[in-house]
């Protein structure tokens, strides 16, 4: 059984984690629209398609935290169906990661053959590679070292940790 106080620790870690990752969300796609009403859509395709990959992404980050903090408080969640979801997204993901090299280049076709400034390379890349990221971050390794433990765990072991959505899809074949 779990240790009351250690449970309520991680319930209170579960759900700001929820919370800061569907703010992110939030401030994302607004960042995106802002763009999208600010330049030409010709000018920050790559930049929207990198901003709409992170957003989605951390949506299912929004989503799979906030199962867990159900679980946890004992709220019925149907975490079968959550699972295919799951595995649902990651093979979406894998698609539109593929697609990030396409994208890049429409960019360079429809900018006049040009990636400058104007259309934000330098954020478009970054936004690219930050939702690239945030897919290993769930569906691979764990990149995100925030607490103590897991920092215990990098320093003691010397490797990425496993992620925990990836340990569930793993752990519960459906």
């Amino acid at each position: 059984m779990i240790n009351k106080n250690f449970k309520k620790r991680l319930i209170n870690r579960l759900q700001w984690t929820f919370q800061v990752e569907g703010m992110n969300v939030v401030m994302f796609f607004g960042i995106m629209i802002f763009l999208n009403f600010q330049y030409s859509l010709y000018d920050i395709l790559f930049l929207s398609y990198g901003l709409f990959v992170m957003c989605f992404i951390l949506f299912q980050g929004t989503y799979y935290w906030w199962i867990k903090y159900s679980v946890l408080t004992e709220r019925p969640v149907f975490k079968s169906t959550a699972l295919s979801r799951f595995r649902s997204f990651k093979r979406q993901n894998q698609l539109m990661i593929a697609l990030i090299p396409v994208v890049l280049v429409i960019q360079w076709f429809v900018s006049g053959k040009t990636l400058s400034t104007d259309n934000l390379i330098g954020w478009a890349v970054f936004a690219n590679l930050f939702g690239v990221c945030e897919y290993i971050n769930y569906y691979h390794k764990q990149l995100m070292y925030d607490n103590r433990n897991d920092l215990k765990y990098l320093v003691q072991h010397r490797k990425l940790k496993e992620a925990s959505l990836h340990k569930d899809l793993r752990e519960n074949k459906i």
